[in-house]
């Protein structure tokens, strides 16, 4: 019973006392799952809704980065409007009622004349990925405040492996829906569709976000608040400011060559629509089985510990892509992905919860997500221009594996100077890390040692 025990307990959430937050948490377990249902419908179908209405490298660059620039430059007032917010729930629940209404143009978008059509998609997608992203710091600070900081790890673990079944399970389910009903090249008709059904449930998050618990405010504004340039200005002696320098170098370098692994697998390697939706949804399998596994690492050994471990895998993943194409290596590798970047981002996030105050919380997640936009807005731009320009190279077959390339070595670079010159440090004190250990929490791992001391101990006895 022991190994059953063992892996049903990752699926219980962690003991929460609050009796009013812990109701609040599963209204927001329930909203979470209904926006992935979202997310899983539009993610693994925007770039071949693009792609059915233009080939154009520089569309496919901006479908990618305008909509981080566009967010970068709506956090920034961010912390203006939050200082004159008297609900956090309000205001979460317009930008995510505001996601609703710009799916619904994304859906007719393809109806306009030819030549518009593309660029309507792009712009409209740009202001729903933007919209939704206005509410994120709000929603940052109160979730902050509804989970206790010591298990903080777990409970995001814990309920994004919920969303990532659920996105996974919807992206799939679309796109064999897409190739059995449309054939390889499915019609607008089929994509207005997936469109209107992604707007309707992401109302429906909405209306599980205004049945959440609202904690009041526990502290009062700072009378001063220093702006976005003296923020980067403190980068010298800053290490929180160091640390959001570094994390948005991982992600702009990654935009160099991120917007165009999508139209590598469909225009060059001409793969099939059902097959291409299993291949994008399998990084969050990856996140689904490795949340967990980072979760309890970043508790024990520290979230800076996670994040550099992580960077490092995230810099070398674009270079299998250089000798290998096969369906199902495509499938391991975009696995590989998942768990990587869903350990990334676990441990940015809860970094930044234990390195700002809460008075900064909102301002500095916002500063935070501002500079991961602009840096994947101009690197992504920098990878649109590339394609155009960029050949293949000997080895390989296409010029978008030239990208990969240049994307790999850009992001061993960044991650060299920050991890190789000790730039960021540790917030909190934690135990050296224990290879053996750490091994031991892997998926799986401990759950087949209690299977095969259990058998051990029945063979003993016969």
């Amino acid at each position: 019973m022991i190994p059953v025990r063992t892996m049903l307990a990752s699926w219980r959430p962690p003991r929460i006392d609050d009796p009013q937050a812990r109701r609040g948490l599963w209204f927001s377990l329930l909203d979470g799952l209904l926006a992935m249902c979202m997310v899983g419908l539009v993610e693994t179908n925007t770039t071949p809704a693009l792609l059915s209405l233009s080939d154009s490298k520089l569309l496919m660059a901006l479908l990618a980065s305008l909509p981080l620039l566009l967010s970068a430059l709506t956090q920034l007032a961010t912390p203006v409007i939050s200082a004159y917010i008297h609900s956090r729930k309000g205001f979460v629940v317009a930008t995510v009622w505001s996601q609703a209404f710009f799916l619904i143009l994304i859906a007719l978008s393809g109806y306009y004349q030819r030549w518009l059509a593309p660029l309507m998609l792009v712009v409209f997608f740009s202001i729903y990925a933007t919209t939704g992203g206005m509410g994120g710091s709000v929603w940052t600070s109160w979730m902050a405040d509804m989970v206790p900081h010591d298990i903080r790890g777990r409970f995001f673990a814990w309920r994004n492996r919920y969303f990532s079944i659920c996105q996974v399970t919807v992206g799939i389910l679309s796109g064999y829906l897409m190739q059995h009903y449309g054939g390889p090249h499915p019609p607008w008709i089929g994509y207005m569709v997936l469109f209107l059904v992604a707007a309707l449930v992401r109302f429906l998050s909405g209306m599980a976000v205004w049945a959440q618990y609202e904690p009041p405010l526990s502290y009062a504004p700072a009378p001063r608040d220093f702006t976005y340039v003296e923020f980067l200005s403190k980068a010298p002696t800053s290490n929180f400011a160091r640390f959001t320098i570094f994390v948005a170098l991982v992600y702009g370098t990654t935009a160099i060559a991120g917007p165009f692994f999508n139209v590598y697998f469909l225009s060059e390697l001409h793969i099939p629509y059902a097959t291409f939706a299993m291949i994008v949804n399998a990084n969050l399998i990856g996140t689904l089985l490795f949340l967990p596994f980072w979760g309890k690492v970043s508790d024990h050994y520290g979230n800076w510990f996670v994040t550099r471990v992580t960077a490092f895998g995230i810099a070398a993943m674009p270079l299998p892509y250089l000798f290998l194409a096969a369906p199902i290596w495509l499938w391991i590798f975009n696995f590989v992905a998942g768990a990587l970047w869903c350990g990334f981002g676990l441990a940015t996030f809860n970094y930044l919860l234990e390195a700002v105050t809460p008075q900064r919380r909102v301002r500095c997640a916002a500063y935070m997500a501002s500079t991961a936009g602009f840096a994947v807005f101009f690197f992504g731009l920098l990878g649109g221009w590339l394609a155009h320009v960029l050949p293949p190279l000997s080895l390989w077959q296409s010029g978008y594996q030239t990208l990969f390339a240049v994307s790999a070595l850009l992001r061993f670079a960044a991650v060299g100077v920050f991890v190789g010159f000790a730039l960021i440090r540790e917030i909190r004190n934690v135990k050296p890390a224990n290879p053996t250990e750490i091994i031991a929490e892997f998926p799986g791992v401990r759950l087949t040692l209690d299977f095969a001391r259990n058998a051990y101990r029945i063979i003993r006895r016969i």
